[in-house]
């Protein structure tokens, strides 16, 4: 996951702003790093597919996907889900009351999304 591409990483549907001309827009860019220009898209996709989107499917045909294989897309749901699992099971968080369970929820979708991709019964 590696690369120069400025992310957004926290892309999520309550990141994004569309205006009256259907353009949209990133806001709240708290956790700005570079990686794989793909990167923030698996972050976008995981609210895809907790909707019942196929979201390997999706991906796949996202130019910023064209040159990704199935193990980097496995690797960054694997990374993704254990980051979330891991941050859900903390303490709770003063500043935000519902982060912790916002994190296990993300946890439990990639991890899902992962073990369907592989064929693995949770």
């Amino acid at each position: 996951m590696a690369g120069t591409a400025v992310l957004h990483h926290d892309l999520r549907q309550d990141n994004v702003l569309v205006d009256a001309h259907g353009s949209a827009w990133i806001c709240d860019w708290n956790w700005t790093c570079l990686g794989a220009s793909w990167f923030d898209l698996v972050l976008l996709l995981a609210y895809a597919y907790a909707d019942g989107h196929d979201a390997t499917a999706i991906f796949q045909a996202h130019p910023t996907a064209r040159e990704v294989d199935d193990d980097q897309l496995d690797a960054a749901l694997a990374a993704l889900s254990g980051f979330f699992l891991a941050s859900g099971a903390q303490p709770p968080a003063d500043w935000s009351p519902h982060i912790r369970q916002h994190q296990a929820w993300c946890g439990e979708v990639t991890l899902r999304w992962l073990a369907e991709r592989r064929g693995w019964h949770l």
